[in-house]
């Protein structure tokens, strides 16, 4: 978290020298957000999900961004094995990197801040069957809507509230419904 803080700075004070300023969003400006976020779900075998790592995105259009996502994820589930003594369920943790396209609107803007609303999707790769019985390897599929606050000319404070569906649409699969926070750096 130190080196992520230390990073955000360096980037905010580089960019500060001459830039985007942070509620710009006009075509042609891009920006870099390191997010991290937390997640509760549907599926019985999993506890939590948390998500960690960043974005980049280039506004195509005035308030209109496509966006590259990459996360890690951290994923606490419940694990059931068929023991001699009938059936034994423990917890283990489990680590997967998911890598997403998104399209983002900001549908209102101001100097002060903004709203947006955001649809897209992509992969998530597993070291363990994600959720247990799942797979390693799926697709996903996630939405966004939140809102950002300037905090200087380059930097804002970003907040999404996401749905998040990885894998099969069967009990294999996971649905998950939190909230991601950024720091977003325009340039």
């Amino acid at each position: 978290m130190k080196r992520l803080a230390a990073t955000c700075a360096a980037c905010a004070l580089l960019t500060g020298i001459s830039g985007a300023s942070a509620q710009e969003y006009t075509k042609g400006t891009s920006y870099i957000e390191p997010r991290g976020g937390v997640y509760a779900t549907t599926n019985p075998n999993v506890d939590v999900v948390g998500t960690y790592g960043g974005a980049a995105g280039h506004y195509v259009m005035d308030g209109v961004a496509l966006e590259a996502e990459g996360l890690g994820y951290a994923v606490d589930q419940k694990v059931k094995r068929t023991t001699s003594l009938g059936e034994a369920t423990t917890t283990e943790s489990n680590n997967a990197v998911g890598v997403a396209g998104m399209a983002k609107w900001n549908f209102m803007r101001t100097p002060k801040g903004t709203m947006f609303v955001g649809a897209g999707g992509g992969g998530v790769f597993a070291e363990k069957e994600l959720p247990h019985n799942g797979q390693k390897q799926s697709g996903m599929g996630q939405a966004d809507l939140g809102g950002s606050v300037a905090l200087g000319r380059n930097v804002s404070l970003r907040v999404a509230g996401r749905y998040q569906h990885l894998g099969s649409f069967s009990d294999k699969g996971l649905d998950s419904l939190g909230g991601n926070v950024g720091l977003k750096i325009s340039f």
